[in-house]
């Protein structure tokens, strides 16, 4: 509906007594009306009285409002103006401070410090959340299938599902009687009250609803397919009619309102498309401005919300309570270290470094935008998300299949948990110590929770193998299943958060030092983290939590000290501690997710879809260089002697070399062991190949490793499936896998040879189904059936492979193949060439 000729007049009179010289345009009136017309519905539902107004009168209040909007959004852009110029000065700073041999390398290391404040900004957060963690935990009222399906496959208890979102849709007043849920709608209340606080005063505009927030993770998928009248009739009677008002403040028509949801339904179906105009810039604009949209769809009960989310959501309520503090996160990160434009801030740093380096410098093939593309989460904001759920879908079979027995190959954690001890000059014995105390002592974790160290099987934020969250979705759930039995997960929060606990030690230790009074070593280690001089003077004024009888630095201790600055040194501090602690056990850096996402490729493109299934499984051995060989190339020199003994950059080189190689002996070891082989000889024949291999499995050749140990001599297939396994990724191998099988067959024909298609067949299969392969159950399996199919399809399989291990390692079987029990234990002496 056009505005009223006569308004328009009025309008235009208005426009030039305030000193336009030209007359507005009809885009110009468009967005008055609109704005008018928004806030009168606004009124109108605030205002009981709204109706009995007579028209001009609701006019009148409508503009007096609006101006009063424009007013505040113009003093908000000169604030943010000035925030923004104070940012860049503070940029700069940061930037011409680092050591790098380029201005983009300093952009770069200003970005990856940036990526580090976020973590700490989201896992403080999440520390927060410790009761809605008890309140999805809990199994009260549950049966025992359910029970089990929560441990294995994180699903819903319905009942605490139900009494959580009544709770938060109802203010947490308690009216369900469930005090678990009231007290975990309590955390999320506050803690989503105070993330969009701390957004707003960097410069952003989030409003407050006048019900509980539960975020609406809408499957666009699934609402396309259901079709916008199907959609809309399903939708319209779960709303709340009473906020579907038109400007005069009545209800809106049954036509009226599936007009407007008929909209909705469009927005969502298309992904956002259908707001773009052809040709227009699709950046994302001022980041402080996200969240200032007004919500379209708002549930008359919490029940209804549930309604929904189970026929169109994404994931369950959790998942999404969790994934929008990690959105929000990133946006206070961006905007408290680059000011209200981000997006802005770095396109100028980025002008700045290319013409200060006389064009982009570039590190194997990528950019400062190729960082900032992940960074600012443009990479992981899929462009079709059908397309990314088929990738992470695919991708989490992968891991599904193939990882069940990857605890054993992480012994080597052990290794870089100890070097990074020593680095960070805190004690091994109380570093040993503590990986027993997370281990056992419940008390111990929910103190590390509570303060922020947050495990990563907790959000299904696994991103050692890979950049996706892979819990969000069925196939997600099932991965996630298999690493939980497998014992994985267990094995790396436990050690990452050990480590983090000492850690947290060993600054308290520090706090009790002026900055000049630490040693030059701990100050440089610091700076290059990105703590100042400033910051540690807020961190001397903390109030120390003491745990089990020693003194920790922790947020609340930082908090404590009632500085003003105390968010951003928190946040500081936090993302040091995460940081180091995916030193101590591997996970991707920023450069090895921006080279695992093809240089920051959007997910939900062909080009980034296959850019994540070509590099899956490659981020551990790529972060042990990016970090570990990465540390030792930028090692600082210290003149007062304060460095550790480990700080030599060939004695780190050696230490890390000599253990991860003799711990990735142990785990080849323990590998022929599970697999009902006696270890092999390592000092015999086979010693050198043997050596090579523990190299390789502790991390120190990673990929050049797997691709100098492949045998060509190995069978057609075998060799597909390890050169495309290191090369192309392991879907793309298996497809490569899939297609030589039958030629393989034909070559076995041509030759006279058995055809083994049908065992090759089966082996293809096995190792893309889930559970089938836990290394505790894989030789019981084998046993009970596997290995006597085998046979069957291809008489002769289990010579042959007894054949081969004697051949290619001298090994015997304490449980051989086809056989019912164990025929002896294995010969541990054989590791020795002991008779």
């Amino acid at each position: 509906m056009a505005m009223n000729p006569k308004c328009v007049e009025m309008v235009q009179r208005a426009a030039a007594a305030a000193g336009r010289a030209k007359a507005l345009t009809a885009a110009e009136i468009d967005a008055i009306d609109q704005r008018l017309r928004r806030t009168m519905r606004q009124l109108a539902r605030t205002d009981a009285d709204w109706q009995a107004k007579s028209a001009d009168q609701r006019l009148t209040e409508a503009a007096a409002r609006a101006m009063q909007d424009v007013q505040a959004e113009a003093d908000r852009k000169v604030r943010n103006a000035q925030l923004q110029v104070l940012k860049t000065a503070a940029t700069q700073q940061r930037i011409e401070a680092a050591h790098a041999s380029s201005r983009s390398g300093a952009l770069v290391h200003d970005i990856d410090r940036t990526a580090d404040y976020i973590q700490g900004v989201k896992q403080e957060s999440l520390g927060r959340l410790m009761n809605l963690l008890d309140a999805v935990k809990s199994g009260d009222g549950a049966s025992l299938g359910r029970r089990v399906a929560m441990f294995l496959f994180d699903v819903q208890n319905p009942a605490m599902t139900r009494d959580l979102a009544a709770e938060v849709f109802a203010g947490a007043d308690g009216s369900t009687g469930n005090k678990v849920a009231q007290a975990g709608a309590k955390a999320w209340a506050d803690t989503i009250e105070a993330l969009r606080r701390r957004f707003n005063a960097a410069g952003g505009d989030i409003g407050k609803l006048d019900y509980g927030y539960i975020p609406q993770p809408h499957d666009a998928g699934r609402v396309r397919t259901a079709g916008r009248a199907a959609w809309v009739e399903k939708v319209l009677p779960l709303l709340d009619r009473t906020r579907m008002v038109d400007e005069a403040g009545a209800p809106l028509t049954d036509a009226a309102a599936r007009d407007m949801l008929g909209s909705v339904w469009e927005t969502i179906a298309t992904e956002g498309l259908n707001k773009q105009e052809p040709g227009a810039f699709k950046g994302s604009g001022a980041r402080a401005n996200r969240g200032g949209d007004a919500r379209e769809l708002h549930f008359k009960t919490s029940d209804a919300y549930l309604s929904y989310l189970a026929d169109f959501g994404r994931g369950s309520m959790y998942d999404a309570m969790v994934s929008h503090v990690g959105r929000l996160s990133r946006d206070i990160g961006l905007v408290e270290r680059y000011g209200p434009n981000p997006n802005a801030q770095f396109r100028l740093q980025q002008d700045i470094a290319e013409r200060a380096d006389g064009g982009i410098k570039r590190t194997f093939a990528m950019t400062p935008q190729s960082y900032w593309d992940v960074v600012s989460g443009t990479a992981s904001s899929p462009q079709s998300a059908r397309l990314a759920q088929i990738g992470t879908d695919v991708r989490n079979v992968q891991t599904a299949g193939k990882l069940a027995g990857a605890v054993i190959s992480s012994v080597t954690d052990l290794a870089t948990y100890m070097m990074t001890t020593s680095y960070n000059r805190l004690p091994y014995w109380r570093a040993i110590a503590n990986i027993g105390k997370v281990a056992t002592s419940s008390d111990a974790r929910r103190f590390l929770t509570a303060h922020g160290i947050i495990a990563e099987s907790m959000i299904g934020d696994l991103n050692r193998w890979t950049n996706d969250n892979i819990r969000a979705t069925w196939s997600g759930r099932i991965a996630q299943s298999v690493l939980r039995l497998s014992l994985m997960n267990a094995w790396t929060d436990t050690l990452r958060r050990a480590f983090s606990l000492t850690m947290m030690q060993g600054l308290a230790r520090m706090a009790g030092k002026d900055w000049g009074e630490l040693t030059e070593w701990d100050r440089t280690h610091l700076e290059r983290k990105g703590l100042t001089a400033e910051d540690w003077s807020v961190v001397r004024r903390a109030e120390l939590t003491e745990f089990g009888g020693l003194e920790h630095l922790t947020p609340e201790a930082i908090r404590a000290s009632g500085d003003a600055r105390a968010d951003e040194v928190v946040s500081k501090v936090l993302g040091l501690i995460q940081d180091e602690s995916e030193y101590a056990v591997l996970n991707p850096d920023l450069a090895t997710k921006t080279l695992a996402s093809g240089g920051g490729a959007q997910r939900g493109t062909v080009r980034g879809e296959l850019a994540r299934s070509v590099m899956q499984f490659k981020s551990f051995p790529i972060a042990m260089f990016s970090r570990h060989w990465g540390r030792i190339l930028d090692m600082p020199t210290v003149t007062d002697g304060s460095a550790p003994a480990l700080a030599n950059r060939l004695l780190y080189a050696g230490a890390m070399l000599v253990s991860t190689t003799a711990l990735g002996a142990l785990a080849l070891q323990a590998k022929q062991v599970v697999a009902g082989k006696d270890p092999i000889d390592m000092q015999g024949e086979h010693a050198t190949k043997f050596w090579l291999k523990a190299f390789a499995q502790g991390g120190g050749l990673s990929i050049a490793g797997d691709l100098m140990l492949n045998d060509p001599g190995n069978s057609t297939t075998e060799f597909a499936k390890n050169l495309g396994g290191t090369i192309l990724g392991p879907a793309p191998s298996d497809v490569i896998r899939a297609g030589v099988i039958p030629i393989e067959a034909g070559w076995q024909e041509a030759k006279g040879k058995r055809i083994t298609a049908a065992a090759d067949t089966l082996n293809l299969a096995r190792s893309n189904v889930p559970y089938v392969n836990l290394w505790y159950a894989k030789a019981a399996l084998d046993h009970a059936g596997m290995n006597a199919l085998q046979e069957n399809l291809s008489p002769g399989y289990l010579g042959r492979i007894r054949k081969r291990a004697q051949q290619d390692w001298g090994q015997q079987y304490w449980w051989a193949p086809g056989s019912g029990g164990p025929q002896r234990a294995p010969d541990l002496g054989a590791a020795v060439g002991a008779p």
